[in-house]
């Protein structure tokens, strides 16, 4: 993935929690690495869309704020620079009748300015409907089931459409956190999720695990890709998130989100 051209910007996608992070960390050999990573994990459960282990009731329209910040530079160093910061809101809607959760992402990656909102199902969390907007470019991406159309219109150019049918169905990455504070909090739930990365236009497998509880009620749950590995703190009576760090495959870069109070 290119960071500059944005033509693969799979983080972008991931904004809080996760991917922002991405833009900064992204890998160029992810085909391959993704490959492997799924030959890796092996056959196991997997996560769908209106799964039973899903529980959605604890979503409430909300607004948080939050500072993306790298404290590791790749070589191990200790650094302490603010890479982004910004907003997100979930909010209860009714879409082509039935009830919804809309996810609403605004962050400013120091003067550059990424948008994404996104419609779920509120039962069961299946995508229906995306915009994002990267500085003058903006994608549509429309999910039906295993199905996803996505059009990219930007200045000067013609608008360009993709239709694939990748036969399951699957979650969006820009959906990932609302499905980690949904998943089953017992410390022996491990499950293979397929996730459709944006930016890559493409279905990957990855991997989810609950850790166990600290003292205070807080979950810890491990996500990785062939990228990044992510924990997740989450709070087991209201189900937020509440701390989340990245660190890369590849080096000892790591970042972290901090969240206003």
């Amino acid at each position: 993935m290119h960071y500059p051209s944005f033509n693969s910007n799979r983080g972008a996608m991931r904004i809080v929690v996760p991917l922002c992070a991405t833009l900064i960390i992204a890998s160029t050999g992810h085909a391959i690495a993704q490959s492997a990573h799924a030959a890796s994990i092996g056959a196991g459960p997997v996560l769908v869309p209106g799964s039973s282990d899903l529980t959605t009731t604890h979503f409430r329209d909300t607004t948080i704020s939050y500072r993306f910040i790298q404290d590791r530079l790749p070589s191990g160093d200790s650094v302490n620079a603010v890479r982004g910061v910004g907003h997100e809101q979930v909010r209860h809607i009714t879409y082509r009748g039935r009830p919804a959760i809309r996810l609403v992402k605004t962050v400013d990656l120091n003067g550059l300015m990424y948008v994404d909102s996104s419609t779920v199902l509120a039962g069961g969390l299946a995508p229906q409907l995306e915009v994002s907007i990267l500085g003058p470019r903006r994608t549509t991406y429309v999910y039906d089931g295993a199905r996803v159309h996505r059009s990219v219109t930007q200045p000067d150019s013609a608008t360009k459409t993709t239709e694939h049918d990748f036969g399951t169905s699957m979650f969006h990455f820009e959906g990932l956190d609302e499905v980690i504070r949904s998943i089953p909090l017992r410390p022996d739930y491990r499950t293979m999720v397929r996730l459709y990365s944006e930016g890559d236009d493409a279905i990957e497998t990855d991997t989810i695990s609950v850790e166990g509880r600290d003292r205070s009620g807080i979950w810890n749950v491990r996500f990785a890709d062939p990228v990044i590995i992510a924990h997740y703190g989450i709070d087991g009576t209201t189900r937020r998130i509440v701390h989340y760090d990245i660190a890369r495959h590849a080096d000892r870069a790591h970042f972290l989100y901090v969240f206003a109070q």
